[in-house]
Parts: structure tokens; sequence; C-alpha cells
């Protein structure tokens, strides 16, 4: 009666470790290596010469290209380090590269290496050709593969809160250094504040709109029930209701008289289009719409609520 030994352990599924590490050293190298040749290729006197956009097409298409090369030299590579099945973790390791390069967005406010180039670039393939190589090993135990599966899946949700926090973050730092308060009304029922920014033209402005709540506005219909808000230090010129010369700029500065409508708020315009201004120290908003479909009521009453805020209320942090 022959006895039965113990199963010989299938190569490449040993040492998960080390197949992880040998993995993401593929990840790295040929990522590095698609890096210096793209260098190459741009740096290249054939490139610099090519005549209208040949040059440039090219170099659009190169992003679409690495996956192929990835995974065709990928697969190769890592047979012979041994990391079986190379096939299927060279396959698995260039769609997580491709999935968390394009949707992992918030790892790009992260400093930049020298030159400007990105590590991310360099940091997700490995990571994503090490995890690969640790799923494609030895199935046991499963429930940490399902935990990082699942990980996965909500990397989009959590880039996309990620990156708007970020965003917030950069607007209410860009805001609280305006040079302009920042006035802003008690929103109209049914309205929001979008399109906030500030710009410097000659003199410090702060300007947003206020939108209907729904959809963006796509329709003239629609653009004209939106009104725009424009802030800036008093000029000169603002001596209402003679002058009502709210706004500084490059060009000349129209003075148009203007008609007061409630205390402190007054109205110019032709036609639809109208301008109400309310002061506010030493600053003046200029509160832009078509009246109607918007009502002289909902404009005297966004002038009149103006008051200075901070940024916080503007982007909704």
């Amino acid at each position: 009666m022959t006895s039965t030994g113990a199963a010989e352990p299938i190569p490449g599924l040993r040492r998960p470790r080390g197949r992880a590490l040998r993995a993401a050293g593929v990840g790295l190298g040929l990522t590095v290596a698609l890096f210096l040749a793209e260098w190459l290729l741009v740096s290249s006197s054939a490139c610099r010469n090519a005549p209208d956009w040949g040059c440039v097409g090219v170099v659009v298409l190169w992003g679409d290209v690495t996956p192929f090369v990835l995974l065709i030299v990928g697969w190769p590579v890592l047979r012979m380090l041994g990391v079986r099945p190379a096939w299927l973790t060279a396959l698995l390791g260039v769609g997580l590269s491709w999935y968390l390069l394009r949707y992992l967005t918030a790892v790009d406010t992260l400093p930049a290496l020298p030159g400007g180039v990105s590590w991310v670039r360099f940091a997700l393939p490995t990571a994503a050709f090490a995890l690969a190589a640790w799923f494609t090993a030895s199935p046991r135990p499963w429930l940490p593969r399902v935990a990082t599966a699942v990980a996965l899946a909500l990397v989009v949700p959590v880039n996309t809160f990620a990156v708007s926090q970020v965003n917030d973050s950069r607007q209410d730092a860009a805001l609280a250094a305006s040079r302009v308060p920042l006035l802003g009304p008690q929103v109209p029922s049914g309205y929001h504040i979008e399109g906030v920014g500030t710009e410097t033209l000659t003199a410090p402005t702060f300007f947003y709109r206020l939108a209907p709540d729904g959809h963006q506005a796509t329709t003239m219909a629609e653009l004209h029930r939106e009104v725009q808000v424009i802030v800036a230090p008093v000029q000169p010129q603002f001596t209402p209701p003679s002058h009502c010369a709210a706004i500084n700029s490059s060009y000349p500065v129209p003075a148009p008289a203007c008609t007061a409508v409630a205390p402190g708020v007054w109205r110019s315009g032709n036609s639809q289009y109208v301008s109400y201004y309310t002061r506010v120290g030493d600053t003046v908003a200029d509160i832009q719409a078509t009246s109607p479909p918007v009502s002289a009521a909902v404009l005297t009453s966004i002038a009149r609520s103006m008051s200075i805020r901070q940024p916080s209320y503007f982007t909704g942090g």
C-alpha cells in the first residue's frame, strides 16, 4: 500500500509577499520605461519638427497605447519572475492601473516630483500590480480579498467627495484672501449660489450668480432666470441717483442715471436688462438680471439683504 505525501505547492503561489513585491517591481519598471519613452519621443527632433499636429497626435494617443504595452510586456516578464498565472496577473494589474489612474484623481492634489512630474503615475501602477499578484495567489483566506474589492469599488464615490472637499477648501482660501468684502444676499427660495470667483482688473472684484434650483441652464429662457452679482469697491463716479458707475474696469466706465427703489437700493437699465445697486460700507454690489422673468420684488429683496458673509457661505463648506 503506497502512502500519499503532501501535495507539492504550485509554483508561483508560494510566498504571496514575495510575488507581490516582484509584481510591484514589474509595474514600476514598466511605468518608468514608458515615461522615459514618452519623454524621449517629445524631446526628439523628429517630434519637434513634425508638421501640423503630427507630434501632438502621437503624444495624445500615447496614453491609449500604454495599457496594451503594459499587458504585452508585463505578461512574459511576470512569467519569467515566477509570478503565475502571469497572464491573469498582468491583465488584472493593467486593469487596476487604468482604474486607479482614471478615478483616483484626488491624489493629483499632492505635491509633485521635481519638474512637475506627478509621482502618482508611478505609484498607482506599482500598487496595482502588487494587488493583482496578491489577488491571483491562493484564494484563501477570501475575506481580505472581498474587503479589498469593496474598497476598490468605493474609490469612485470617495474620490468624488475628496475632490469636492479639496476644491471647496481651495476656493475658501481664495475667497478669504480677497481684497474686497464678500457681499452676499439672503438667497431667495428656489435659488442657489454658483460660479463663485474673484478677479482683479483695475480693482479687485468678487462675482457669483444666483441660479434656479434644478438642472443646469442650457436654453435662453433658463439663462434669463439667473441673477449675476458683481461686487467691487465703490468708485468715485458712483453718486446715485445721478450717476451709477458701480464697477471699474479697463474699459470706459458708463455712468447712467438710476432710480431709487428702496432705501439704499437703486435701479437702472434698458428694457428687460436691469441692474440693481446697493452699497455696504466702501463696497457696492451690482445685481444684474432680466426682468421679467426675474421680478423686481426678488431683485429688490436680494439687494436689501446684502451683507458681508464668510467664504463658506458661498462654497457650502
